[in-house]
């Protein structure tokens, strides 16, 4: 993984001229969608709502807003130019506060997992009906955006030190490397993201599929972990992770009950630092399991996925609905 293969993406039909005289080969089913864009257009909408992967309504105060950046991914995706224009004014603010040294302010680690999630947007958005419409802000932000990874750089070898047993994270440090090198047309970040890519899948046990996060397992880090990583396959496709990712998938689907319920196969409180959670089981993360599944379901064409994704929010939304919301009045 030291160098970028050239791989055709799975599904996507080889066509070449054929002549009259023979039959065309028997072809099998390709998957319902191909190209990030096209994937997050086809996930079932409520079920992505649903997920509680992006917020209602955007808040530019607060650092950070991941969830903000799926929500213009998606947006784009649909071809939504209004709700793709209120996300990106998170864009903007985010950038208003970046200093001469190319930081936001905060630590490098919450950075880089922004950088990774804002150029995913970026990628989606350009496979989308708004390419034109974001096209000169896109080329505007470069400048800015490659101010970001300068200093990144400066923290490269403190993050692979500090998050060398988290994968989660080092995935999403691989996506801001990987995909801002795409961007920026810049081979040597490229580079330093495989580098990511290449400890984190050294946290992966082959056996049975599971990314081990300090030596422990939890549904909830392996579906963030396998989130990053297809997001990475479908925009820096190398087949060599197909297996790999295909048994964290399995993984992830045997620890989800017939009644919906997630087996918390892991230390106590090991999900309690969740991006995404649903629900008043706070150790499950409701959002990224059901995004990791998505995302495959739309891959790969998996009834397994999105039956297990149906079962998962089915069980939390009644839960949910059976817990008040505010202490009973007295």
């Amino acid at each position: 993984m030291s160098s970028l293969p050239c791989w055709t993406r799975c599904g996507v039909l080889f066509s070449a001229a054929v002549s009259m005289t023979h039959a065309a080969p028997e072809q099998q089913p390709p998957p319902k969608a191909s190209g990030h864009a096209a994937i997050l257009q086809h996930m079932p909408v409520e079920l992505l709502h649903y997920s509680s992967v992006y917020p209602e309504v955007a808040d530019p105060s607060a650092p950070f807003q991941l969830g903000t950046m799926m929500k213009l991914a998606v947006a784009a995706a649909h071809g939504d130019r209004e709700i793709a224009d209120e996300c990106w004014f998170i864009v903007d603010s985010t950038f208003a506060k970046q200093t001469k040294a190319g930081d936001f302010g905060g630590d490098p680690m919450s950075a880089a997992v922004w950088l990774g999630e804002f150029t995913r947007s970026v990628l989606v958005i350009q496979q989308s009906p708004l390419a034109a419409h974001f096209k000169d802000r896109i080329e505007a932000l470069k400048p800015a955006l490659a101010k970001a990874m300068h200093w990144m750089n400066k923290q490269r070898s403190r993050l692979l030190f500090e998050d060398r047993a988290i994968p989660d994270r080092l995935l999403s440090e691989a996506q801001a490397y990987l995909f801002c090198g795409r961007l920026l047309d810049d081979p040597a970040l490229i580079k330093y993201g495989h580098g990511f890519l290449d400890t984190a899948m050294k946290t992966f046990r082959a056996s049975d599929g599971a990314f081990l996060e300090k030596n422990g397992t939890g549904s909830g880090y392996e579906a963030a972990s396998l989130v990053r990583l297809q997001e990475i396959m479908l925009n820096v496709p190398d087949i060599h992770l197909e297996e790999p990712f295909a048994k964290g998938i399995q993984w992830e689907l045997t620890h989800i009950r017939a009644d919906g319920t997630v087996l918390a196969d892991g230390k106590p409180g090991f999900f309690s630092h969740s991006k995404m959670i649903m629900g008043p089981e706070k150790q499950v993360n409701v959002g990224e399991i059901s995004l990791a599944l998505l995302y495959y379901h739309e891959r790969a064409n998996d009834a397994a996925s999105l039956a297990a994704i149906e079962r998962l929010q089915k069980h939390y939304a009644t839960i949910a609905a059976a817990t008040p919301t505010s202490p009973p009045s007295k």
